[in-house]
């Protein structure tokens, strides 16, 4: 019940309320909500689920926000269409490299914003450049696994029937035609140099110690980038719309306005 005392519309999430990145930035990111962090992705899609449900209950809106991981544009729209939110990007480390969150923290750390994030572009790039056939792997086996998840769940006669289905799941799921069309795409993002569609495929929790955004922004560690990111955001100035914002257009979905968050400035400490 302390959830609805507040009366303001409940955002579920992943992670835990002390250690996880999402409970310390998301609550300073959507103030216009109550944040609940709920551990792993099913809680928060189903947790999602059930709260608005019982709307009628207790007449508040629920929402939840999920890491993209290696969901396609399908699971995407389908998750947006039941009130859970996936930004366009991996997962919530990748979010703190969002080009304009770089260049604030940089502009707040009085180093230039210009030099700092086409050093971060261009060592984010090189990595995924030396691991795209593995991340393309990696794509592949979380599509076959949920593809294989809900082709078999479903009512077959005897065991002969499930045999002969799970014998034809690899003519229907094509991965290796995935695999190389991934592959292929992933290629395209390196030769371009799209640092937004390599932060959304590419998921890598070393990435915010490798890429060296923290050292350049004259910072200690990632610990110490994340921190003055929450700084920004809790002392609010100009940079802090920058960060919000561009958080916020992360999650912007692109079918309608019911999938979209519903945020306010936050008010200014007295």
């Amino acid at each position: 019940f302390d959830l609805l005392g507040s009366r303001k519309p409940i955002l579920f999430i992943e992670g835990d309320s002390v250690h996880s990145i999402d409970s310390k930035l998301y609550p300073l990111v959507f103030t216009e909500y109550t944040v609940k962090p709920l551990g792993s992705c099913n809680r928060v899609i189903e947790a999602t689920r059930t709260f608005n449900e019982l709307k009628s209950f207790h007449n508040l809106d629920g929402r939840g926000i999920v890491d993209r991981d290696r969901r396609d544009e399908g699971e995407v729209r389908y998750l947006r269409s039941k009130r859970v939110f996936v930004p366009n990007v991996a997962e919530i480390e990748n979010i703190l490299l969002l080009e304009d969150v770089v260049r604030a923290v940089a502009r707040f750390c009085h180093k230039d914003p210009d030099k700092v994030f086409q050093r971060v572009k261009r060592n984010v790039i090189g990595m995924f450049r030396g691991v795209q056939t593995a991340q393309a792997l990696e794509h592949v086996r979380h599509r076959v696994k949920r593809n294989v998840e809900v082709r078999i769940d479903k009512r077959f006669e005897d065991i002969t029937a499930l045999e002969k289905h799970m014998i034809f799941l690899i003519n229907e799921i094509k991965p290796r035609e995935m695999y190389e069309d991934l592959c292929e795409r992933f290629k395209t993002y390196v030769d371009n140099n799209d640092y937004a569609k390599v932060l959304m495929v590419f998921n890598e929790k070393t990435m915010l110690t490798q890429c060296g955004v923290a050292q350049l922004c004259g910072l200690q560690s990632k610990e110490a980038y994340l921190s003055t990111i929450l700084r920004i955001l809790k002392h609010e100035g100009p940079e802090a719309k920058v960060i919000r914002d561009a958080i916020i257009r992360c999650f912007d979905a692109d079918d309608n306005s019911s999938a979209q968050f519903q945020t306010r400035k936050p008010n200014k400490k007295r």
